[in-house]
């Protein structure tokens, strides 16, 4: 039913174990006792599942009838999917992309079609380029905000345009933005304004505090959606998993309840970090995506074959790791993250540049 997603298996092998990691794409995660641990009589607390879905509902500025949690992105990707399409539905994917926004597809029967975000155009969101794709066919067009692997933003005036043209076949727009929070994360009252839900009624976004807030072991997840679809996708989690753990409330209500010092936190982390890479980019004469917001970037070898060995050598050799192109269609490339302390991030760059001499020498 589900296919290998290949860079997922990858990231088992090799994320956490290079000495200096350029490729985990998200903040370090805080302790425990930062976000406060539950009490006992807490953890009882029935209560704590409608109270998340009213967490979301207030942290995305949506109603509560249009959210559903979920054990992270991925589940919730997974869950939009299995809400919105039937078997031999066709879903319009970007291109390059995050190889799960397929497997996914695939996975509940739905047959995929590309459409390019093109380098030339630094992976903007073309909504001509989308409308052409589309048949009579199309029942979702899915992207992610930031995109995954340039870390380009779509404009809101791209995405209302797109969910326009999705409108047009009876199709909904499918946004992961996981990553859409980076820089300006939430305003004085934890509110989260920038969420692709509230700009169309065929919108969907997937999301959690995963990738901003290093809150990934916790998966505090979360769907968007017409209630509609909230609905299906009630019914999917009642079939798939019966209910999510209570204690997963509880620690998620505790999140959102920290989330503007998670944020600040998160602020500091980044620094000034995105313009050091920048200029490392410029100066090994890369084609690089230059994203103005995020933790990540991608990066084209001009003249390069497959980095995938060359990546792999490095992490075994040089101790430096980055993601390949390779798991995003473009194998002459990788994504290249700043999540890593300043330090660490200095040595790195230094040991991929030799990483890059090597393969191009």
């Amino acid at each position: 039913m589900f296919r290998p997603t290949q860079y997922l298996l990858w990231a088992r092998r090799f994320l956490g174990q290079a000495r200096f990691d350029l490729a985990t794409s998200g903040i370090s995660a805080p302790s425990l006792g930062e976000l406060g641990v539950p009490s006992p009589a807490e953890l009882d607390d029935s209560s704590g599942w409608v109270r998340l879905r009213e967490a979301i509902a207030a942290h995305s500025a949506v109603a509560v009838a249009e959210t559903v949690a979920t054990l992270g992105t991925s589940h919730a990707l997974w869950v939009a999917y299995a809400s919105l399409l039937e078997p031999g539905d066709e879903v319009l994917v970007e291109d390059p992309t995050y190889e799960p926004l397929l497997r996914a597809a695939e996975g509940v029967g739905a047959h995929i079609v590309r459409f390019e975000r093109a380098r030339s155009a630094r992976f903007a969101l073309d909504p001509e380029r989308v409308e052409r794709a589309t048949t009579a066919r199309t029942r979702v067009i899915a992207i992610t905000n930031l995109h995954n692997p340039s870390g380009a933003r779509a404009s809101f005036d791209a995405l209302r345009a797109v969910a326009r043209v999705a409108a047009s076949r009876g199709a909904f727009l499918l946004v992961d933005e996981v990553y859409a929070a980076f820089d300006s994360f939430v305003d004085a009252n934890g509110i989260f304004q920038g969420s692709a839900r509230k700009l169309a009624p065929n919108v969907v976004t997937v999301s959690s505090l995963t990738k901003c807030y290093g809150l990934g072991t916790h998966r505090i997840g979360w769907l968007l959606g017409p209630p509609d679809v909230v609905q299906r996708a009630e019914e999917v989690l009642s079939a798939t998993c019966g209910m999510l753990p209570l204690s997963h409330s509880q620690i998620a209500l505790r999140a959102f309840a920290r989330i503007v010092d998670l944020a600040r936190r998160s602020k500091s982390l980044l620094a000034d970090k995105r313009l050091v890479v920048d200029a490392w980019a410029e100066s090994q004469r890369l084609d690089w995506s230059a994203p103005a917001e995020g933790l990540f970037g991608f990066a084209i070898v001009p003249g390069a074959g497959d980095l995938t060995a060359a990546i792999e050598a490095g992490a075994r050799d040089r101790e430096v790791l980055v993601v390949p192109g390779s798991f995003f269609g473009v194998p002459n490339g990788f994504r290249l993250a700043w999540s890593a302390p300043r330090d660490v991030l200095d040595e790195g760059l230094g040991r991929l540049r030799d990483v890059l001499r090597d393969e191009v020498a």
